[in-house]
């Protein structure tokens, strides 16, 4: 279901079969992630066993990106159940109810940063329909996702940013007292700290010439986060309106 759907107006026996139909997709991936994620961390258990910190670095962050996957399932699990039992309630009322706004918004959002959940393009488009587009639109937006009231934990696990130093460092000390195997904490600390030194090193760089490479730099930062600032601006302002429209404001 697309773009064209949207002409055609909600459709609560649509709706209700995308989201059982997601449901048990959902209780499928959360069983072959959930048994990856295992088979992932004892791999990474038996590398640190082996004094091959190294490996164990590259392989981490899989882990924990399978591990986000799956707390984000956990989220729309619920989420998906809550409306399915309240989806009368939301084809009786021309606005949508308060209670199931984090519902609501939460499934928009992950409709296009969960491939392998393509039910959620047909929730997603149902929900357009009965809201509206720029209410859609607000909700799957990052700049606008939380004033839409899209849950917090799901916009971070379904974050493309990758996790830090230190929660690389915390999560492999963790698979290593989860195993009972020994952690030369120094070693990955260097590991990680080595692996993200920029390859473009301004020691190369001297003098004057040093100088101006940081200040043009910095000019450009300041442009960046200029214009980001206004487009959220920009964002939150239509957030506003959507929502004012999706609760008949």
């Amino acid at each position: 279901m697309g773009f064209f759907d949207l002409f055609d107006g909600f459709n609560p026996s649509k709706c209700k079969t995308a989201l059982r139909l997601c449901i048990g997709r959902i209780k499928l991936l959360k069983n072959k992630k959930g048994l990856a994620a295992r088979a992932l961390r004892k791999e990474i258990a038996d590398l640190l066993g082996a004094d091959k910190t190294e490996s164990a670095r590259v392989r981490i962050e899989g882990v924990m990106r399978e591990e986000a996957n799956l707390e984000a399932f956990d989220i729309l699990d619920l989420f998906c159940e809550l409306l399915v039992v309240r989806l009368r309630l939301i084809e009786q009322e021309k606005d949508l109810p308060d209670d199931l706004k984090e519902a609501v918004a939460t499934c928009i959002y992950a409709a296009k940063r969960m491939g392998e959940l393509p039910e959620l393009g047909q929730i997603k488009s149902q929900f357009a329909a009965k809201y509206g587009r720029e209410y859609a639109q607000a909700c799957e937006a990052d700049g606008t996702a939380a004033a839409c009231g899209v849950n917090r934990t799901a916009i971070q696990k379904l974050s493309v940013a990758p996790p830090t130093n230190e929660e690389k460092l915390a999560k492999l000390r963790a698979i290593a007292e989860e195993h009972r195997v020994p952690f030369d904490e120094e070693e990955a600390t260097k590991s990680l700290a080595q692996a993200t030194k920029s390859p473009n090193n301004r020691g190369n760089v001297s003098g004057e010439s040093a100088e101006s490479v940081v200040g043009y730099a910095d000019v450009q930062a300041a442009a960046a986060a200029a214009a980001q600032a206004a487009g959220q601006a920009q964002q939150a302002a239509a957030a506003a309106a959507a929502l004012a429209g999706a609760h008949g404001g």
